[in-house]
């Protein structure tokens, strides 16, 4: 009987061994995270590749001194017939823009690579006026001097400052 019991056992320790679980299944980690993982430093470190906040720094290049002054790259929206770049413009300037995409979007693939950007989307923004501040030419010494006493006496500083723009066009056109 112990040797049925023994022969019993081995059977059950065999079988056992051919039915315990087997150890879950991993994948390998995708290439993109390891990818990310290298390239995240390099590119903070020598700036991002095709990133629109990227585009900052050569937009000049890319648009031209004249258009580069009133738009902005705002981001990239992904497809399946190539990406496209969104560019932010006040109303008018948009059109013409859209206009010039051709030559703009062969500058932006010289960049970033032949057939990164398939098409240009420009939306329009606000227009805002550059600052600009008046020059003193215009006035003689004596007018330049009466104005800023005149001023001297006002605590708004934004008045003052209209004040001052406002009585510098009317001395200028005074002595013209």
């Amino acid at each position: 009987m112990p040797d049925n019991k023994r022969h019993n056992n081995q059977i059950l320790a065999r079988w056992v061994e051919t039915q315990r679980g087997r150890p879950q299944f991993r994948a390998a980690p995708s290439a993109g995270l390891s990818v990310s993982k290298v390239m995240r430093p390099l590119a903070r470190k020598h700036g991002g590749g095709s990133s629109a906040i990227a585009l900052e720094k050569i937009w000049p290049e890319i648009m031209g001194p004249r258009w580069s002054k009133i738009s902005s790259p705002v981001r990239f929206l992904g497809g399946r017939n190539g990406r496209t770049l969104i560019i932010s413009a006040p109303g008018p300037a948009a059109s013409l823009i859209l206009a010039q995409s051709g030559p703009i979007l062969q500058r932006l693939n010289a960049h970033l690579g032949p057939s990164h950007v398939a098409r240009i989307k420009v939306v329009q923004s606000r227009m805002t006026k550059p600052a600009r501040t008046q020059p003193t030419q215009g006035l003689a010494p004596r007018q330049e001097t009466e104005l800023r006493a005149g001023l001297s006496d006002i605590k708004s500083e934004r008045l003052k400052q209209a004040l001052e723009k406002m009585g510098r066009q009317v001395l200028s056109k005074g002595s013209e």
